[in-house]
């Protein structure tokens, strides 16, 4: 099965949250980037006057490397994609967008934001994705997808 494909199918909205659940960490990591790119088209929301978009995921299925960040959305901005990454530090947080292409890469992924401290005193901060991460955050992008396009199906199925 291509998971590519399937997303898009036309299958019942819950067996495809079922089979993203069952997806293994190298299938998460396959999915194309098109596929990201439609996936923002369709269940995103434009970004103020423009014809970007943005599909930000809900707290719930927010994912990120379980220490100091998390991916808050998915922005598709004059065809190219980026993710917003909520960061914390020190006694404060901040807000960073990283390119898709990048934060996909094999391996592990390292970024940095250079801040301020308390002090007034300039630092660098680090956050690290490993594989792992990596596909809890497309897990996260595909479920919100399907929560989102689907959202009446779902409730009719609930109720």
């Amino acid at each position: 099965m291509n998971i590519n494909d399937f997303i898009f199918s036309r299958t019942q909205p819950q067996k495809k949250i079922d089979t993203i659940n069952a997806l293994t960490q190298d299938e998460l990591l396959s999915i194309h980037e098109e596929t990201v790119k439609r996936i923002v088209k369709d269940a995103g929301s434009k970004i103020w006057k423009t014809r970007d978009k943005r599909l930000r995921i809900s707290q719930e299925r927010r994912a990120g490397n379980a220490w100091n960040s998390s991916i808050d959305e998915v922005q598709l901005i004059k065809g190219k994609l980026f993710l917003e990454v909520y960061l914390q530090y020190e006694n404060t947080d901040t807000s960073t967008s990283e390119e898709y292409d990048d934060f996909f890469r094999q391996g592990k992924f390292r970024g940095e934001v250079r801040r301020l401290d308390r002090h007034g005193n300039g630092r660098t901060y680090y956050y690290l994705y490993d594989t792992s991460d990596k596909a809890s955050v497309m897990k996260s992008i595909l479920l919100e997808y399907v929560y989102r396009k689907y959202a009446d199906k779902l409730k009719a199925q609930a109720a």
